[in-house]
């Protein structure tokens, strides 16, 4: 048997050791269905929009870590059937202050998704802030319309949010290349790229940096920070982008930025850099 069958069958066989669990757990009218892929399932009841429901990180989890499987699938299966149990009920953000959280998109977000009100702020050309309200089980978006109940200005929200963000605490991992060195922050807080909106740790690294200071944040649980000795290391941080980009549920961006006073601007590089960054203007 090939590596390649020998994974798809690991992966069918937690796929239906999800879906088992959840015939449990779920509320009345919702049931559990094999996604497009071995790698999702999706949740479906009448009258609701279905729910596509990512396993990859709960399969990261399990392999290589069979002793604890039963454990890992039955916690995911129950965090999914609370989740869908509180899209049956209305978020409020009265009282809920410490559980607010930024969030980067891309803009497109914000067309796809026009129908709904996201309360959100202009950030750079790449990015929007939204802010997010933990719940039990993942969180959801903060809209106008949860603002105006709450009595709370978006400036006071992004005050909240922005405290919240800097009690996130974490060490990146440290890879070099050549003269380059790369710091990744990716954690299981769904707030690794919210990040850098953290003006402190964006000063700390700043002044570890001796040559040019880029950031990425490809998808929502990954900012990378990198201090690069010369262009190649700019094609290079903007290849990794390119990379994690296609990896993560929740993609932002896969052009790089520059650190520059403070502030952080998307750049292009050149196929075959020589000597200098070459910024958007």
């Amino acid at each position: 048997m090939t590596q390649k069958n020998e994974q798809q069958i690991f992966q069918q066989r937690i796929q239906q050791l999800v879906i088992e669990r959840l015939a449990q757990k779920l509320p009345t009218g919702w049931r559990t269905l094999a996604g497009k892929a071995d790698t999702e399932i999706t949740l479906v009841s009448s009258g609701r929009e279905d729910m596509t429901i990512q396993l990859k990180p709960l399969l990261a989890k399990v392999e290589g870590n069979e002793a604890e499987e039963a454990a890992l699938v039955f916690a995911f299966a129950d965090r999914v059937a609370i989740a869908v149990r509180e899209t049956g009920s209305t978020p409020h953000l009265t009282g809920q202050e410490a559980k607010l959280y930024p969030v980067l998109r891309h803009p497109s977000f914000l067309k796809e998704k026009a129908s709904q009100s996201f309360v959100y702020r202009e950030h750079t050309a790449e990015t929007v802030i939204l802010y997010a309200l933990e719940l039990e089980a993942g969180y959801t978006l903060v809209t106008e319309e949860m603002l105006t109940e709450a009595g709370m200005s978006a400036e006071k929200l992004h005050e909240h949010a922005l405290r919240n963000l800097s009690r996130l605490e974490g060490e990146p991992k440290r890879d070099q290349v050549g003269d380059h060195v790369f710091y990744f922050y990716a954690f299981s807080d769904s707030y690794s790229a919210s990040r850098v909106l953290n003006t402190d740790l964006m000063a700390d690294m700043a002044a570890r940096i001796r040559g040019k200071m880029g950031v990425a944040v490809p998808h929502q649980d990954v900012l990378i920070i990198a201090d690069l000795a010369d262009a190649k290391g700019a094609y290079l941080l903007a290849q990794i982008a390119v990379d994690f980009s296609m990896r993560g549920d929740v993609p932002i961006t896969p052009l790089p930025f520059m650190y520059v006073d403070g502030e952080v601007e998307p750049y292009m590089v050149m196929r075959n850099p020589k000597q200098r960054h070459r910024p958007v203007e």
